[in-house]
Formats: structure tokens, sequence, C-alpha cells
């Protein structure tokens, strides 16, 4: 892992934005502007490997020759495969008196809470015009998002390291959701107050003049539409990525993923068991509905996408690393034999194949009219805008790609967009056979130049 030069006291007085120590990897001075005008420094060290960021201390409470050591030694807690913050809590805990007994309040959990705020404002018609049911919003974010220790934590023990070492890693790379998850917590945990179902508190989940907001990285990602490539350029990325292929699962799952225009999660937890024939022995890869962004209570059948011959050659070659139908089909060796990729696995390769492009033709894989709100540079394209968006794009532009027109339900049918106009309105096995000359012809036009040179 390549380290930076060595941070000094006088470079760290003087920082402005984030930068990394050096001598541990992984450690940085995250830097926040205050009200004032001043700046607040926090000592972070970053792990890929669990995904998330531990706060070690805040500058010039913590020293240098501090953060260095504790780096060093919660490093090598976590190579060990310790929590380094769980350890140091339970060091904590160890000096402290034994705790009175346990109050009724006390027993009021985080997800009970969650529970039953959102039964309290269900009643109350709060969410009666939204698409999704909140009860099911939070279900997802419990599964994906909230870890147990927070779960099963009682209200009134919450502290915001809690949520900070969640969603912290999260809070840097997803546009919406952390947002999402923190607003409604604080709302929920106000509302309990206000109730007296628990007794005033500093409330854990206030981002915005709260503590939790010391924590969170400064960095967010950019809203708006995800970055996407003009189509013009995709044969040329796409014979870039099949040289990586053959020695890199993840650049099997990306080229999938945009030979059947598929979201993020779709393309990353295939599973074997879900490529299938129909009657005619030609490939689908069909998805449970409920894997799939729009669930059933809108479309009531579950998605299937023809399979390209280029698709078809990229799963025939694939290695196969379990044989029951869950294994998945691009699983990431490293974490066990049956684990999926992460986003940053994905996000990762498409930035070092940006970086070698970039220095061949000094611009590399970028949106030409998208660009960071800070840096004004264009922003890297993401598995999301190139099988989605660039497919889109050249899709309706039959006369500039030299492809038959295609309806505007028919795309719509291809991204799986909500109403699912043409597959609910005609018989599907013919929207099938729509949707096949669709990905065939996209198939074609991104390995076009695969073989040439």
């Amino acid at each position: 892992m390549r380290v930076a030069n060595r941070m000094t006291d006088k470079r760290l007085k003087a920082l402005t934005a984030d930068a990394s120590c050096g001598i541990v990897p992984g450690l940085y001075v995250g830097v926040r502007k205050l009200k004032d005008g001043t700046y607040a420094r926090y000592f972070l060290l970053r792990d890929r490997g669990l995904k998330r960021v531990f706060t070690l201390g805040k500058y010039p409470e913590m020293s240098l020759a501090e953060a260095f050591e504790k780096g060093l030694r919660w490093r090598k807690l976590i190579a060990e495969g310790i929590d380094p913050s769980e350890q140091e809590k339970a060091s904590r805990d160890a000096l402290r008196p034994s705790p009175a007994p346990q109050k009724e309040e006390d027993a009021l959990t985080f997800e009970k809470l969650i529970w039953k705020w959102i039964e309290f404002n269900t009643k109350r018609g709060r969410w009666k015009n939204a698409e999704k049911s909140r009860d099911l919003v939070w279900d997802g974010f419990f599964r994906n998002h909230i870890p147990k220790e927070i779960r099963d934590c009682p209200v009134v023990d919450l502290k915001p390291q809690m949520f900070c070492d969640a969603l912290g890693e999260k809070w840097g790379t997803m546009i919406d959701t952390p947002e999402r998850i923190l607003s409604d917590a604080k709302r929920a945990i106000d509302w309990a107050i206000r109730s007296e179902m628990i007794p005033p508190m500093v409330n854990p989940c206030q981002v915005v003049d709260g503590r939790l907001g010391d924590l969170l990285p400064l960095n967010r990602p950019e809203g708006g539409h995800e970055p996407a490539l003009p189509p013009k350029r995709m044969p040329a990325f796409f014979k870039a990525l099949m040289q990586l292929v053959p020695v890199s699962q993840t650049a099997r799952c990306l080229a999938f993923a945009i030979l059947t225009s598929a979201r993020n999660t779709t393309a990353r937890e295939a599973t074997w068991g879900e490529i299938q024939q129909d009657d005619d022995g030609r490939w689908l890869h069909v998805i449970p509905r409920a894997r799939m962004k729009v669930k059933s209570e809108k479309i009531p059948f579950d998605r299937k996408t023809p399979l390209c011959p280029e698709a078809v050659q990229l799963l025939e070659s694939a290695p196969r690393v379990g044989r029951s139908p869950d294994s998945y089909i691009f699983p990431n060796v490293n974490k066990g034999r049956n684990s999926p990729f992460s986003r940053d696995s994905v996000r990762a390769l498409i930035k070092r194949m940006h970086d070698k492009q970039k220095r061949i033709d000094g611009i590399g894989w970028v949106d030409p009219d998208q660009f960071h709100a800070k840096t004004g540079k264009p922003r890297i394209v993401t598995l999301h805008g190139l099988a989605r968006a660039t497919f889109n794009t050249w899709a309706k532009d039959a006369k500039g790609y030299s492809h038959k027109p295609f309806s505007r339900d028919l795309r719509e049918s291809c991204l799986d967009h909500r109403n699912e106009s043409y597959q609910c309105a005609y018989d599907r096995e013919q929207a099938l056979g729509d949707m096949r000359e669709v990905y065939d012809a996209w198939g074609k036009f991104c390995m076009s130049l695969v073989h040439v040179g």
C-alpha cells in the first residue's frame, strides 16, 4: 500500500482540507470548517477491508505523535480481526462503576422506537402519498445499513460514534440513503423525548450543529444523474475492459452489467440459479422481483433479461466457484466463496481504468457533461451510468448508431422502469423477443472494437 509523506505539526495546523498523515496506512486528518471561519481537525483511520472510518481523536487534544501511536495499534488489532473501537469501549466500560438497575424507559431499543414512530405517523397519514410504505423502507435500512449493535441498543444509550461507525463510509459514497436514515432517526428520537418515552437527552443522530456532524466525513458524493460515457466511446471502453476480464471477476461483472443494462446490485449479486433458458433454449437472466428496485407491489412478475451472445460467452468462460443455484456468478473469494463484490470494488476498477486511459489520452473515462462542484473537473463514469444511461442514450439514437428504432416503452422495459408498460401491455413472450433484439444489437455495438487491432 502506498503511504504518503509524513504529516508534521506545521502542516497540520495549516490544513484546510482532508490530508493523509503518512506512516500509518489509512490514517488521515479530516478538516471541518466551523461557522466562525476556523477549522476543526480530527484524526481518522480508514480501513477499506472493513469499509469503516474510525475517529481516533481531535487535534490538538490528541497530538500527532499520539495519533501515529494509536493508529499503528489499531491497525494491528484490525489485522487480528479485532474491532479496536469496541475493545476501547469495553476497556472504558470496565473502569466505570456498575450501572444502576435498568429503568423501564431503558428497555426502549432503537428498533422498537422506529417501529413505534412509523406506526404513529402512518396513522396520522403522514406518508399516505408515498410510493413505498415507510415500514418497507426501514425494513431495508435495518437489513442493509443498521447493525444489530444499534438495533438492539436502548435509545438512551445511543452515541453519535455508533452511527458514525455504521454509516461513516456510506456517508462519503452514497448520495442520499445515510441522510434519510439519520433524518428519520433524529425525528424518531425527538418524538420519543417529546412524548416522554425517554428522558431528555442530546440527540445522537443530529448532524447539523451536532456531535455526529463533527465525526462524519466532510466529502459527500455528487447528486443528480450518474456520470456516463457518450455512447460513441463505449466500444473503446469495452475493449479496455475485456482485456481485464480474464484476470478480474470485477471486470467480468462490470461487462455483464453493461451488456444487460443491469443495476449495480442486480449484477453484483447475480447467482447461477438465475441464469435460465426459455422454451427455445435461449438464455435469460431471471431476477426475482424481490431483488429488484421496483418490487412486486408495482410489477407482479419476475424480471427477465434476454442475454445476448456476448453476455452468454462471458458466463461460459467464467470460473465456477460454487455449484449450488445460490452461488454468486461473480464471487469475491477474498471475503468468502459465496460473497459478492462490494460497490467499492467496481468503483475502484473503473478508477484504475480511468487513470490508465488518462495517461494515454489526457481525458480518461469521464462524463463530459458532468463536473465536480468543488474541483470543476469532469466526473469519472460509474457502473450505473455505463450500464443504464449510456445504454439508454444509444438505444434512443437509431440513426446515429445504425440500429433499428426502439420505442420508448421498449427502452423503459429494458431498463425495468416502474411502469413496465411494454411488458404489462403486451404478451410478455413477445416483449422478451423485442427486448432480445435490443440487447443483441447493444452487445454487438459494445464489442465492435474488441477484436479490432
